[in-house]
């Protein structure tokens, strides 16, 4: 599974902060855009942002339908949550693992070929688990290779949204972005009922459909035809950085870490929220192991884990409402408070339908959320930092999950879901003190009012 509770890259983040604050294009980190001379096409005529964006598409919903196979497949083949939580925390491990090394990467290197390589790897690991599985092979420690595949490629895949936001001129950002907000939420909500329905035909059906909409994705990447402007000048960007700022070259990959933990504004939001993904992603486990339990049909467990992104897509119009009535401190312990007490919910009201509405109320809060971490953080260093400043924020966002993901993997073998549900109550509790505490980031302000 790789749902999270918050992702620092979000689309609806960085289409809000198009609205508040005016033009994005600086906070792609692409300093070597689309030429200004370039005439100005249509999307639904530019050949390059519909390859992107299709693959893109077909990559997303392969992916989030063979999420909710892995943990039904371990607990089936193994009856054990611990095993089907170590998938989960092999494949975490990897992604930190791989975070920073991957941020650095996309300022200097060719991004077409990282997207190449990545999605390679996607096929491959997916289409070995289904032709393994068809030849009665299939055993757990194939299962955490392709975790450790499947992590260690993750990062890569911010290569195809710099890409995307690359090949359309300045003015249609907004409207790419709207369009990639819808895709990721789409797929998120589509993917895992997909999966559980599919795991119910058979075991091997996600992980083959995982493979062929990954061939698609690799496809679309294969038949692009990028401006020379574009993927050199990643490269090109990275050689001129190190050349006119020695400081920043010598700090490398830990630029961003230093920027976060200097900044008591930005250190206090990626702490919180690190607690909150710590104690949030295990929560989808406790509730496919409790409704494994319940003999609840694969069908529904997909259903109820696509509830939060149905929660997000709505929660996408919540953004400037919220943003005018709360400062970006007070948003975040509401969103920590909000993920708090649906947590409880699902503790003390174990059904699948209250399961559903509980991960759709905290889905909803998501949006702003992230937006708001765009603004006070991404929005806040400069251009040339940016790509490695979103690395070390991913890098907090992950670096609990693993931890979280084992600890309850382990409770949930000696204890019951509800129990386990009940600690991850509990450190969402602590989040939500821990951000209320932090008096910088009571008062911090939204960059429009502060230059006021």
């Amino acid at each position: 599974m790789t749902a999270t509770v918050l992702e620092a890259s979000g689309d609806t983040a960085m289409e809000a902060t198009t609205e508040r604050f005016g033009p994005v294009e600086a906070a792609t980190g692409s300093a070597a855009g689309t030429p200004a001379a370039a005439p100005v096409v249509p999307l639904r005529r530019n050949r390059n942002f519909n390859l992107l964006w299709g693959g893109a598409v077909s990559a997303l919903l392969g992916l989030s339908t063979a999420d909710i196979a892995y943990p039904l497949v371990i607990l089936a083949m193994t009856g054990s949550p611990l095993k089907a939580g170590l998938f989960a925390t092999v494949q975490l491990i990897a992604s930190v693992l791989a975070t920073l090394p991957v941020g650095q990467l996309m300022d200097r290197k060719d991004r077409r070929r990282m997207l190449l390589l990545s999605e390679s790897v996607r096929v491959a690991a997916a289409g070995s688990v289904a032709a393994a599985y068809f030849l009665g092979a299939l055993t757990f420690w194939h299962l955490l290779l392709t975790a450790a595949a499947l992590g260690a490629i993750q990062p890569f895949a911010g290569a195809r949204t710099l890409l995307l936001r690359q090949v359309v001129a300045p003015e249609q950002i907004p409207a790419a972005l709207t369009a990639e907000q819808v895709r990721q939420q789409g797929c998120e909500l589509a993917g895992p009922s997909l999966g559980g329905a599919m795991f119910g035909i058979s075991r091997a059906l996600p992980f083959l459909f995982a493979t062929v909409t990954g061939l698609v994705s690799l496809l679309t990447v294969v038949l692009l035809k990028l401006p020379k402007s574009v993927t050199p000048a990643a490269e090109n960007a990275g050689k001129a950085e190190a050349a006119d700022r020695p400081e920043s070259s010598h700090d490398g990959a830990l630029l961003g870490l230093k920027t976060i933990m200097r900044d008591p504004v930005m250190r206090a939001t990626t702490l919180a929220l690190c607690l909150v993904n710590t104690a949030g992603y295990p929560v989808f486990l406790s509730l496919v192991v409790r409704m494994h339990q319940n003999h609840a049909a694969s069908g529904t467990t997909g259903l109820v884990v696509a509830a939060m992104a149905l929660g997000g897509l709505g929660g996408t119009a919540l953004v400037k409402p919220l943003h005018k009535v709360l400062r970006p401190g007070w948003l975040l312990i509401l969103a920590c408070l909000v993920f708090a007490l649906t947590n409880f919910g699902m503790t003390f009201f174990a059904a699948p339908v209250a399961d559903a509405v509980f991960l759709a109320l905290g889905g909803a809060v998501i949006p702003s959320a992230v937006v708001m971490v765009n603004v006070l953080i991404l929005q806040a260093v400069p251009d040339e930092q940016r790509g490695r400043t979103a690395a070390a924020l991913d890098m907090f966002l992950l670096v609990g999950m693993p931890a979280g993901m084992l600890v309850a993997s382990a409770t949930l073998q000696w204890f019951s879901p509800t129990a386990t549900l009940l600690g991850l109550s509990l450190l969402t509790t602590v989040a939500v003190l821990y951000a209320v505490s932090q008096k910088a980031l009571r008062a911090a302000q939204w960059p429009d009012a502060q230059s006021a």
